[in-house]
């Protein structure tokens, strides 16, 4: 009779109810307090990493400026930290190219409308009626990673042609990770100005296969894969969207993430990076002949190039590899193919492999796994700047015939 009493039953439901609402009282409870503690330790995390991150950074700046390239390791030092400062990734946003190099004013680097100061003589400065119009296209070893203005290749170039009685006025449109289309689509926009050259030098061929191996596909600017995620983010906006992977709990769970790399597929990714280079040498020798002026390419050293490697030097070449595996392999496959297939391609030897350039230097070159200080410029700056006098002088024979 009491189980079926009205009473009994509404009490007893009444008694579960405030069972269940404490119940969740406690589990909200709960929940506030971890995520109180989760989003405490985040802060924490965040602000232990920034601090770590930076010590890595200045601890790298140290490396670099004692590592033997530089003579002065005070100056070298400073350069450094205005370089982090000048050159803070990502980079700005431009039209057709993806990116450009950020207007800068410091006491070593000087970036005006995206093209980085180079030394010019004098009479070059007080003048525009220049005998030589050279334009300088690349990536970060063009635009002068690890050197001062006046001692990028470039610059050294410059300075080259002056020491020989040739005036030229040299401009370095290098930026940071270019690859070869984007350098053609750099200056196709100076033509479609009027800025037409007498000569434009193309240095790189590293970043080909860098980007390739990042990406995993050839003819891709590099970290291209970024502003596809952005632009499918933007497409879907109204979405909430939490970046796991930006979050320092996951970076204290998973480490610091490693790229897979490319050692699997270099065969078949060697072969499409080649077809994109190639096709864009065509491209601008086919508007060279169009708009009469001349052209130099050339594939830049490696750091598994140079024989005579310091323990400094050895240190960066496993920290390249392992940043981003089978990048070194790729672009030694890559060259190694096109001494094959350039004659058929192009029908003359005119891309200038320069893998040889540091093979019996002893001394310190490097400053990472990529880059080469002054010394390394100047070497560069000799074979280019003597295959530039070459090429006039043959042209000065040429046209007294």
């Amino acid at each position: 009779m009491e189980a079926n009493d009205p009473l009994l039953r509404t009490s007893a439901a009444r008694k579960k109810a405030f069972r269940l609402v404490a119940l969740l009282k406690e589990i909200w409870a709960t929940f506030g307090v971890a995520l109180l503690l989760m989003t405490l330790l985040e802060v924490l995390l965040t602000s232990h990493y920034e601090r770590a991150d930076k010590k890595e950074i200045q601890s790298a700046i140290n490396a670099a400026a004692n590592s033997g390239v530089y003579a002065n390791a005070d100056l070298a030092e400073g350069y450094f930290k205005e370089l982090i400062d000048a050159t803070d990734w990502p980079l700005p946003w431009a039209s057709y190219t993806q990116s450009r190099e950020a207007d800068y004013t410091g006491e070593f680097i000087n970036v005006n409308e995206g093209t980085r100061r180079t030394w010019n003589s004098e009479a070059i400065n007080e003048s525009k009626s220049t005998k030589l119009k050279i334009f300088f296209f690349g990536g970060s070893t063009v635009w002068g990673f690890g050197s001062r203005d006046d001692f990028t290749i470039p610059s050294h170039v410059a300075k080259k042609l002056a020491e020989n009685g040739i005036d030229a006025e040299v401009t370095n449109y290098g930026v940071f990770a270019d690859v070869a289309t984007q350098s053609l689509i750099r200056l196709i926009l100076e033509l479609r100005k009027r800025n037409a050259p007498d000569l434009v030098v193309f240095y790189g061929g590293l970043n080909e296969a860098a980007s390739a191996c990042y990406e995993g596909k050839p003819g891709v600017p590099y970290d291209s894969s970024t502003l596809e995620r952005i632009s499918s983010e933007y497409k879907a906006k109204t979405r909430i969207d939490i970046k796991l992977e930006r979050l320092a709990l996951i970076r204290l769970l998973t480490g610091k993430k490693q790229h897979v790399g490319c050692s699997k597929i270099l065969d078949e990714l060697s072969d499409g990076v080649l077809d994109v280079y190639l096709g864009n040498v065509w491209i601008i020798e086919a508007i060279s002949r169009s708009l009469s002026f001349k052209t130099l390419f050339y594939l830049e050293p490696q750091l598994s190039d140079k024989t005579h490697r310091t323990k400094y030097e050895e240190d960066q070449l496993l920290k390249s590899e392992k940043r981003i595996p089978g990048k070194n392999d790729l672009y030694s496959l890559m060259r190694s193919k096109l001494v094959k297939r350039e004659y058929v391609s192009l029908g003359q030897n005119m891309i200038h492999d320069l893998r040889a350039v540091f093979s019996d230097v002893a001394s310190p070159i490097y400053v990472d796994g990529v880059h080469y200080g002054d010394d390394g410029n100047e070497r560069i700056s000799q074979k280019i700047a003597a295959d530039i006098l070459a090429l006039y002088a043959s042209s000065k024979r040429t046209t007294a015939r």
